[in-house]
């Protein structure tokens, strides 16, 4: 009788604990909010950089506000990253309640507080009571509506959290399989000794399982979520082992066969590692999470060495040694070689594209089929400024000793920069600030296991795929060109500052006594739409005044079929293959005709 007992009330507790975790919908998310976007105007200053950080706001007011949108009605668990002034703390108020504190830190701190269940269209509001003289700089703000997860389909959430209701058909499947173990295992169990008792062995850890669930549910405020088909799979799982162990002979045997399965994983794991450390595919590269590093003379540059795999788009990049992109070659060039040196930003880089595809790759391959021995170094930097080009060149480029260089254009090169204020940019800054936590990720182990970055690389193309929307706001050509700038030509200003910078050029093509060609690379929204074409006219012009061979890619694109098969619209603004393989092309042909190249 006693046995029959104790296998109800295990039953009894489990439904119970079934009930108070079941959740069919646990849907455990993150997201992170910079400041700029949910500070109420005038309780914050603009968004600057400030403390060594970008995109920081300070307080104006004694109580300022900011306007949180929750993105489901849950309970939340936030963090706040802030610096705040003064010797007293400060009150963090969610819809004018008090959750948490922040106390006086002079370095950036975080701070953790937990909000109560909030709906999801009641704009909730987030404040900070501040002590007199107390000013409060905040950079970011995370929340999250969890403690701890597991995949998608269990989460432990702040009290409060919301909870889907459940089917009783789980319920019912649970017991019934629970009830339909304990007499099998009975069954197995006659006979032997202690037979009598099988069902208070099988039961007892499955009910103090249960009993564990409810005590954390309603004595420490914990609000556990689990999909009910976990919950059914953990509830009959103990069970079921106990009736393994008693078909498979005892726990010695189930131990053995279970470590020789798991020495075979092993083994199998590890010759797969092998196989792709040997085999290398790209994929199987640790992903660039930073391909730019810090430079105090240009702001920013390439990160030397660096070689991985690029997963907003999916392709890989390598850096050599100098900073180039492409393979290792030595600094001195090489008897009866012809070098050239590419400058640029991403186009010239070949963002989007693999290393082969870039229009500086195709160049080489065309002028070499020609039988001409030719070099070609790719020293294009992503959002690099053509001043910044100049300054490499002349500080750092000139010592491969190119006997031609070619300088690609983009919009934001034609203007006049003083590269002062690119060294002290927000992009220069943040770079600064990364290295050290770049330094931390660079040696973990788990960067280091090839099958490791196999799945991550994966899992962050297929995420990307579906993000395009996030990473390229512009998602055609239409959608590009409301953003550009039009009618470059009629601000005598800004002309006056692109006759200073090719005049700059003009006195370093002199003081190295190298030949130049200048290309310039438009948007593609700015493809048949005159208006938007300014900069590439009057580059063409001022290029020509100063005997810059030119490339107008513009022109050349807008006379292929189908412009936009050139750029990777929507999935990014930058050229596709096709676009540098025509600009590749077109290069070729024009540095033969220049009658620079010897055989």
């Amino acid at each position: 009788m006693r046995t029959w007992v104790i296998a109800v009330l295990v039953l009894v507790v489990c439904a119970g604990a079934f009930h108070v975790t079941a959740d069919p919908a646990p849907n455990p998310f993150r997201k992170r909010f910079a400041p700029k976007w949910i500070a109420v105007g005038g309780d914050w200053t603009p968004p600057a950089l400030r403390h060594g950080r970008t995109g920081v706001v300070e307080s104006q007011v004694t109580r300022p506000r900011m306007k949180v949108p929750v993105a489901s009605s849950d309970a939340y668990r936030l963090r706040i990253f802030y610096m705040l002034g003064g010797d007293k703390p400060a009150a963090v108020l969610f819809s004018g309640k008090k959750v948490g504190v922040l106390t006086p830190a002079r370095e950036w701190s975080g701070a953790i507080v937990s909000i109560p269940f909030v709906q999801k269209d009641n704009n909730p509001e987030l404040s900070f009571d501040l002590p007199g003289g107390g000013r409060l700089s905040i950079r970011r703000i995370d929340y999250r509506n969890y403690f701890f997860r597991l995949g998608s389909f269990f989460s432990i959430k702040p009290e409060g959290g919301s909870r889907a209701s459940y089917s009783v058909l789980w319920l019912i499947f649970t017991l019934a399989g629970m009830i339909a173990l304990g007499f099998l295992a009975t069954v197995l169990s006659r006979g032997r000794p202690g037979g009598p008792d099988v069902i208070v062995r099988v039961s007892l850890p499955i009910g103090f399982l249960g009993l564990a669930i409810v005590l954390l549910s309603k004595l420490f405020g914990f609000s556990i979520h689990a999909h009910p088909a976990f919950l059914t799979g953990i509830f009959i799982a103990v069970p079921a082992g106990d009736v393994l162990l008693r078909t498979q002979g005892g726990w010695k045997i189930v131990a053995g066969r279970l470590a020789l399965g798991a020495l075979s994983a092993v083994v199998a794991l590890a010759i797969a590692e092998g196989a792709l450390r040997v085999w290398d595919p790209p994929i199987s590269r640790p992903r660039i999470g930073s391909y730019a590093t810090y430079s105090p003379e240009l702001g920013w540059k390439n990160r030397l060495g660096v070689q991985g795999w690029q997963v907003d788009i999916g392709y890989h990049i390598r850096v050599n040694r100098h900073g180039h992109r492409g393979p290792e070659y030595p600094e001195k060039k090489p008897r009866g070689v012809f070098r050239i040196l590419g400058l640029g930003d991403s186009f010239t880089f070949g963002w989007g594209v693999e290393e082969g595809q870039t229009f500086l790759r195709v160049l080489e391959k065309k002028l070499r089929a020609e039988g001409y021995r030719v070099e070609i170094l790719n020293a294009g930097v992503p959002a690099w400024h053509s001043v910044q080009s100049l300054h490499y060149l002349l500080k750092e480029g000139a010592r491969f000793r190119p006997d031609l260089i070619v300088l690609s254009f983009f919009v934001d090169d034609v203007y006049d920069k003083k590269l002062e204020k690119l060294r002290s940019s927000k992009r220069a800054i943040s770079l600064r600030d990364e290295e050290a936590a770049l330094r931390q990720k660079k040696n973990s182990l788990t960067r280091k296991l090839r099958l490791y970055n196999v799945w991550f690389n994966y899992r962050k193309i297929q995420r990307a795929s579906k993000e395009h929307l996030r990473l390229n706001p512009y998602q055609d050509f239409e959608a590009e060109r409301k953003t550009l700038p039009r009618d470059f030509e009629k601000d005598p200003k800004l002309v006056e500052g692109l006759e200073r910078v090719v005049s700059e050029w003009v006195k370093a093509r002199e003081e190295l006594k190298i030949p130049f060609i200048f290309s310039y690379i438009p948007p593609g929204g700015a493809l048949n739409a005159p208006a938007y074409q300014g900069h590439s006219r009057e580059l063409k012009r001022v290029s020509r005044e100063k005997n810059f061979p030119f490339l107008d890619v513009g022109s050349l694109f807008e006379k292929h079929p189908d412009p936009r098969k050139l750029y990777l619209h929507p999935r990014d603004q930058h050229m596709s293959a096709a676009g540098h393989a025509l600009m590749g092309g077109a290069l070729a042909e024009l540095v033969l005709r220049g009658g620079w190249l010897k055989k």
